[in-house]
């Protein structure tokens, strides 16, 4: 999965990278796909091990004996954090890229996945796909996610102050797995299914004791559930357009996606509610060294009727690669009905790929129609700087280092395995 890591000012990186540890794989075929034609005089991290310590008993060496029949990329990161509010973080983050038919004619495939623990028992399992089938005759996207984990939350809206802090825990199951059928040229539609289910929720103080009442037992009780756990289940209609060149780094091409479910008690929801969330993505390259590129990102997340468990309302940081609204804590905000725009500059700034920066900004508006805030009544923006280092030149895959700057003080380093969208 691309994997966010979000730390506060106050964290401390013991280790950011073990990249001596750091395994990156390619096993392609004669330089005749596509995914060949932009790697001519580029370096990635592979290239500089392989010059340090050589190629004697590498690991590529001895996967290259596998018969393996399209172009294939593995990255391999782990890390060390440390965080006061969760002490030492250990995480690996692995990413994967291939083509299953000729990649003139096929988007490349990607699982990005990423796994982390902490010293209070904090634990995260994640993995998003996104497969292309043959001549992209089908695409076969997933999310999915397994978590016992901690996080705060401060009601519902843009627009809440910082002291409304309230640090929940909870254990998380997502199975989100959607099947598209090419109609013509880069269209798709089709079906998929949505499971959320959260359970032991507890909402706690800095002494692990329960604080009753709080922000999502209130809301649980005015609409119906059960604060302790809830279920959301439901089908999901997608329509899909995309034309972008490389899905996990993209220098040309668009993305505009429509989705929506509708969760039904008849299919095990706890309660029938129907929503649309409603994506585009466009990127433009400025040159045919693609040195320099734009990137523009919208999101919209509405609520068109039913309840809705407070943890599965829309909110900063859950879209399917938890990315959105770097400068800001995940979770940080919201509510019933969420817009977004962020737009990005990518830039190299070494002649052979190795090394980029990114220059972002972002805004959001969430609202809360209980406290009568509306869309735009308050707008939350952030922005910020990054830093690249070309992990796998063949799968365009990059380690991504960004600081960003919100309202209310709010800032951190944001740690990312591909791109951030």
């Amino acid at each position: 999965m691309k994997a966010v890591c979000f730390l506060t000012e106050k964290i401390i990186f013991t280790a950011i990278f073990f990249l001596i540890l750091s395994v990156e794989v390619s096993l392609s075929q004669d330089s005749t796909g596509a995914n060949n034609e932009n790697t001519a005089g580029q370096t990635d991290v592979k290239d500089i091990l392989h010059h340090i310590f050589g190629k004697k008993a590498s690991l590529p060496e001895k996967l290259a004996k596998i018969d393996i029949r399209k172009n294939v990329s593995v990255s391999i990161l782990p890390g060390i954090s440390y965080n006061p509010a969760t002490s030492f973080l250990v995480g690996v983050s692995a990413s994967v890229s291939w083509f299953t038919g000729d990649p003139a004619r096929t988007t490349n495939s990607y699982i990005s996945s990423g796994i982390s623990y902490s010293v209070m028992n904090q634990f995260k399992l994640s993995a998003q796909t996104g497969i292309f089938t043959e001549n992209n005759k089908w695409s076969l996207q997933g999310d999915f996610r397994l978590w016992k984990f901690t996080q705060n939350t401060y009601g519902l809206g843009t627009g809440t102050l910082p002291d409304a802090q309230q640090n929940m825990e909870f254990k998380f199951i997502r199975f989100n797995q959607n099947i598209l059928k090419k109609i013509f040229k880069n269209f798709y539609a089709g079906l998929g299914y949505s499971l959320e289910s959260y359970y032991s929720i507890n909402t706690i103080d800095s002494d692990d004791k329960f604080i009753y009442p709080n922000i999502h037992n209130t809301y649980s009780s005015q609409n119906g559930f059960d604060s302790l756990k809830y279920l959301s289940s439901g089908i999901v209609i997608n329509v899909n357009y995309d034309s972008r060149d490389n899905t996990v780094n993209t220098y040309n091409g668009y993305m505009l996606g429509l989705q929506y479910y509708n969760y039904s008690k008849a299919i095990g929801s706890t309660r029938n509610s129907q929503r649309i969330v409603c994506e585009f993505r466009g990127f433009r390259s400025f040159n045919e060294k693609n040195s320099n590129r734009l990137a523009l990102w919208f999101m919209g997340n509405i609520i068109l009727n039913g309840s809705v468990p407070y943890m599965s309302l829309p909110a900063s940081s859950w879209d399917k690669n938890n990315a959105m609204s770097r400068g800001y804590i995940q979770g940080r905000f919201r509510g019933r009905n969420l817009l977004y725009a962020e737009i990005e500059n990518r830039i190299n700034i070494t002649s052979n790929g190795l090394l980029g920066l990114v220059f972002f900004a972002n805004a959001l508006t969430i609202s809360n129609p209980d406290a009568g805030v509306k869309l735009f009544d308050y707008v939350e923006p952030a922005g910020g700087v990054g830093l690249r280092i070309k992990l796998d030149k063949n799968s365009r895959t990059n380690i991504c280092v960004d600081y960003g700057i919100g309202n209310y003080n709010s800032r951190g380093v944001f740690l990312t395995l591909g791109e951030v969208f």
